[in-house]
């Protein structure tokens, strides 16, 4: 997780990753937004949690590998046709970053998104429309809240201490 005091040097494929990192919360906003409404919202959630997780600067070894893993799973899971499935691994990633998030920089009510995705794809599976529209509504708003707060801050805020990844 990142020192926002420490600003360590920066490459192109630093600057590259946290660009990418910080676009997939603009994609999780927007098809979150679509999705009590559109199939394919689907694909763009699952399109930002590829972005998150192929960029993501987690010092330690096992949470980062453990967000990667769940979005290879929704990858698989989408290939192979388990749609709903394929949702619910990339909320696992995006939920699991904004756990994260929360706790490297007091975005407020990001500590809360692991509950908000998780009933977000409960609704979404059982078919209870008026329920996935409102936790569409709660989860694009803080997605966006996200996004906004991490396009605000310098580019070296996520990249933090290289001395301290774990490889």
């Amino acid at each position: 997780m990142a020192d926002p005091h420490i600003q360590s040097p920066m490459d192109f494929l630093d600057y590259l990753t946290v660009c990418l990192y910080r676009t997939g919360f603009i994609l999780a906003a927007i098809f979150t937004a679509l999705l009590p409404y559109y199939e394919f919202a689907q694909i763009g959630i699952l399109a930002a949690a590829l972005l998150c997780a192929s960029s993501l600067h987690i010092y330690l070894k096992k949470f980062r590998l453990l967000l990667q893993f769940a979005t290879w799973l929704a990858l698989f899971f989408q290939i192979i046709g388990q749609t709903e499935l394929a949702l619910g691994a990339a909320l696992v990633t995006l939920g699991g970053l904004c756990f994260k998030e929360y706790f490297c920089f007091r975005i407020f009510a990001l500590n809360l998104m692991p509950i908000f995705v998780a009933l977000l794809w409960l609704t979404k599976v059982a078919e209870i429309i008026i329920g996935l529209q409102v936790l569409s509504v709660i989860c694009t708003a803080l997605f966006a809240v996200l996004a906004i707060q991490k396009w605000r801050m310098p580019l070296h805020f996520d990249i933090g201490d290289k001395g301290k990844y774990q490889i």
